[in-house]
């Protein structure tokens, strides 16, 4: 693969901008997110209305990211800016009208924030400074792991009101930070890549989508405080964060043998849909967390090492999205209409799809 780059801001301070901004985006997004499905659940929402907004949360990212394929500098510098100035204006109107216009309101922040990670991952090699990918997923790791915990205690002791303030305060920080990219020009002899290995960035997608838009009204409705389920939300970031860090050190594997493990931990999700306790939510996430954290990573790195970087984010985002788009709206419907054992059925599918990888690996 090889890259042509000229970057726009040739300043030293570009990478740690990098970081600052992504750190403010995610720490502004991750604190909305962590709030929208369980205001949705406490102003009276079904699960079919709160699986909805998980699928439109997720359903720009494909369309964005095939955009993209022919993105250039001007594309690039309005998909990291403009989400941050919308959503900053977005975190004050949910301040002063989420119950009249929450649904209205949810929508456009869902649609607007897709350009913003896009974009950014498209740019990274532009911006002057080196390991800009690693202060990337730093920047949105950290409060994707600490955000849900941290606004678990606010909603507890206080209300969404605050959570709004904090992701505006976050968006504005985050507009004045972020970086310029440059023009990056790749040519790249592209090797076929197996869409059989990116099912399980689908699977991923199913349990990321589940988490945020099932698991967290489910367990506000059983009467689950708002702390214990931002530390639920949080044990998955944590967990996930140091299986990335873990990966980054292990011996590298077949990566056959990366879907096919990265599914098998995310079937004990099925358990849910049996036992729905807080001790067998913890184990589920951290098995989880650990399988998601191996998909992003080794499966990301088999789609980096196959095509240029404009396809590789479709790729990711075509099936972690659909995934995503699966595991919450309809995960929700069949809640809904049938009850939790539906969410024994739907994660038993990873388990199939991880014995053809290993049989495949055997033959």
């Amino acid at each position: 693969m090889h890259y042509s780059v000229v970057p726009s801001d040739s300043s030293k301070n570009a990478s740690f901008s990098l970081f600052i901004s992504t750190l403010s985006f995610g720490s502004g997004w991750f604190s909305l997110s962590f709030a929208i499905p369980l205001l949705a659940q406490n102003i009276g929402y079904s699960y079919v209305v709160i699986g909805i907004l998980g699928f439109l949360a997720s359903l720009p990212f494909p369309v964005v990211a095939f955009i993209y394929l022919k993105s250039g500098y001007r594309m690039l510098r309005y998909g990291t800016i403009i989400p941050l100035v919308s959503l900053t204006a977005l975190s004050l109107l949910f301040y002063f009208y989420y119950r009249s216009y929450f649904i209205p309101l949810t929508i456009i922040a869902s649609l607007i924030q897709a350009p913003w990670w896009i974009a950014t991952e498209i740019s990274l090699g532009t911006f002057s400074g080196t390991r800009n990918a690693e202060k990337y997923s730093a920047g949105w790791g950290i409060p994707n792991a600490l955000a849900p915990i941290l606004m678990g205690v606010i909603l507890q002791i206080s209300g969404y009101e605050i959570v709004f303030l904090v992701s505006m305060v976050a968006f504005i920080v985050g507009a004045l930070t972020s970086p310029r990219p440059g023009i990056l020009s790749m040519k790249n002899a592209e090797k076929p890549v197996k869409r059989i290995y990116l099912l399980s960035l689908f699977f991923a997608g199913i349990f990321s989508g589940f988490i945020y838009f099932v698991m967290e009204p489910v367990l506000r409705a059983h009467g689950f405080n708002y702390l214990i389920i931002g530390g639920v939300i949080s044990l998955y970031g944590v967990v996930a964060a140091i299986g990335y860090i873990i990966l980054n050190y292990s011996r590298d594997l077949n990566i056959s043998t990366y879907s096919a493990l990265s599914a098998l931990l995310i079937v004990p999700t099925a358990l849910i849909g049996v036992f729905l306790n807080i001790y067998t939510i913890v184990i589920v996430v951290i098995l989880a967390g650990l399988g998601v954290s191996i998909s992003m990573s080794k499966v990301l790195s088999y789609i980096a090492g196959s095509s240029d970087l404009k396809r590789g984010v479709f790729y990711y985002e075509t099936f972690f999205g659909t995934g995503f788009m699966a595991g919450s709206l309809l995960q929700d419907v069949l809640y809904q209409y049938i009850g939790k054992v539906t969410i024994l059925i739907m994660f038993i599918a990873p388990l199939a799809y991880a014995m053809v990888m290993l049989s495949r690996k055997w033959q």
